[in-house]
């Protein structure tokens, strides 16, 4: 996974480098404030264990996980193409949260990534809890290496839309945990060993903990996945170096994480719990502020003479489409 996210992005880089050296060009740095949110799984729907289903008919109904938005932040670096397209390298944070207060038991929990577990201490063992069913809550955070692409579809005046299409990776940590941690460990719970009950001294429940990965209750880092989407937006011009920017994109990030929860079917044929990868889908909105740095600028050129401030005399480029100044020649 990690060479294929690795060969994607050398080979967009390599589209890109002979634009990039050929182009007299402006830059420009954009720092936002973001705030995102959980969409859904189109693809994500489990075959469900039938001792499962069976506990939904018996004790339901029970209830879906609301998603809720998490802030973030984000950092790019801009480069203008031409007059009207952009080439952009983010480095940017997304945070994603739910909760769900019924929940019913999930597939997972009946695998070895059920991390909620008690250990009976005398005997060096430990048994799986699949089946307590309290409040639970996710949080899930996203680094983001992303390569954007925008074509403005205007460039006079102050206000100039866009649309845009992104793709590059993000590194997950997710942690699904009980809501409310004081329920834990169970008071009412008894565990049987050889049919003898276990005395309370003589069992650690340990966290409060189902799933994890990247986390500190997790031994594993994080998780690299493909993120590709696209949005639009718009750029306000305050002055001739600083512009408002807004944006919503649309995000699709192959992995099965995004929500807290891996994702297993059960296989009839072999009556086992098989894991299984899909794209998680997100909305996230961008608010920040763009600071032109330059223009005339070639990346590889060597020309280094060439870039002027914007605003501080001499020529304007034509492919400064951010502020435009008449003079009196």
């Amino acid at each position: 996974m990690r060479k294929l996210l690795l060969i994607n992005a050398l080979l967009a880089f390599l589209l890109v480098l002979p634009m990039i050296n050929n182009a007299q060009s402006a830059i420009k740095v954009r720092v936002s404030g973001n705030w995102a949110r959980f969409i859904g799984e189109p693809q994500g729907d489990e075959v469900i264990y039938p001792l499962i289903s069976d506990i939904i008919e018996q004790d339901g109904p029970f209830s879906e996980f609301t998603h809720q938005g998490n802030f973030g932040l984000n950092a790019e670096f801009m480069y203008s193409l031409s007059e009207k397209a952009w080439i952009g390298l983010e480095l940017s944070s997304s945070r994603l949260k739910g909760y769900n207060d019924n929940p019913p038991p999930y597939n997972f929990q009946y695998t070895d990534f059920n991390q909620l577990q008690v250990r009976i201490i005398d005997i060096e063992q430990s048994l799986l809890l699949p089946e307590i069913q309290y409040p639970l809550v996710y949080n899930t955070s996203l680094i983001n290496l992303l390569a954007n692409f925008r074509f403005y579809l205007a460039t006079s005046g102050r206000f100039k839309p866009f649309v845009k299409i992104h793709s590059g990776v993000s590194f997950i940590a997710t942690e699904l945990s009980l809501k409310n941690e004081s329920e834990w460990p169970p008071a009412d719970y008894t565990v049987l060993v050889a049919g003898v009950a276990q005395p309370a001294e003589n069992l650690d429940f340990g966290a409060p903990v189902l799933f994890s990965h990247g986390t500190s209750t997790s031994p594993e880092g994080s998780v690299p996945a493909l993120n590709l989407g696209a949005g639009l937006g718009f750029e306000y011009q305050i002055n001739e170096v600083l512009s408002l920017y807004a944006d919503y994109t649309y995000a699709m990030v192959n992995s099965d994480l995004l929500d807290g929860r891996p994702n297993f079917d059960f296989n009839e044929t072999t009556s086992r719990l098989e894991r299984f990868n899909t794209f998680g889908n997100l909305g996230k909105f961008n608010v920040g502020l763009c600071y032109s740095l330059g223009e005339g600028f070639a990346l590889f050129s060597g020309n280094r003479n060439s870039v002027k401030k914007s605003g501080k005399g001499g020529h304007e480029h034509p492919y400064l489409p951010f502020y435009e100044v008449k003079r009196q020649r």
